[in-house]
């Protein structure tokens, strides 16, 4: 009982990099075509969950970044980052819910985004330095659009939501590329 009482709500066990790509398909022509033109950047953000056993989590951050001048690619960078985390068992569902859509990516974000800056930056662009993300805002976007297609509630269980199979939950944002996001 002592034990229950003292567990920590979430526990960090591993994080890693699960996937990584990055691709510069048309240097060195498009060095020369970004002293013309900035490239446009397109940044998507997904947030996977998934239960391993237990009270394990898997929870995969998704970073996903394309740079285009004009019709020709600068750059495509590809990071999925992600932690094995224990979550209380004491915990209620939407509870558990939150910490794996918004603590764990919110924890997880710092070290995806630096992976992407080096990457950009070793590709010879300017770093890519991603803004902070909002995985509360991400979280309740999900549920609203989750609430808008199916309104009555039906099927919506917290176990699933929280990554049974996996729920997911995914941004983008599209800006002219001065080296941030």
């Amino acid at each position: 009982m002592a034990e229950e009482a003292a567990q920590a709500p979430l526990t960090i066990n591993s994080q890693y990099v699960k996937d990584h790509s990055f691709e510069n398909p048309n240097a060195p022509g498009i060095y020369g075509s970004m002293r013309k033109e900035s490239p446009q950047l397109n940044v998507n953000v997904e947030v996977t969950p998934g239960h391993l056993q237990g009270d394990l989590y898997e929870v995969t951050l998704g970073l996903r970044a394309s740079a285009m001048i004009g019709e020709t690619t600068a750059f495509l960078a590809e990071l999925d980052y992600a932690a094995v985390v224990t979550i209380a068992n004491n915990l209620d569902e939407k509870v558990r819910e939150q910490m794996l859509m918004i603590e764990v990516p919110r924890f997880l974000f710092p070290f995806a985004r630096a992976i992407l800056a080096d990457d950009t930056r070793d590709g010879g662009f300017p770093p890519l330095i991603m803004n902070p993300i909002d995985f509360g805002q991400m979280y309740m976007s999900r549920k609203m659009a989750q609430s808008a297609e199916n309104p009555s509630g039906e099927g919506e269980s917290g176990e699933d939501e929280a990554g049974e199979d996996g729920g997911e939950a995914a941004a983008e944002e599209t800006t002219p590329a001065n080296g941030q996001a």
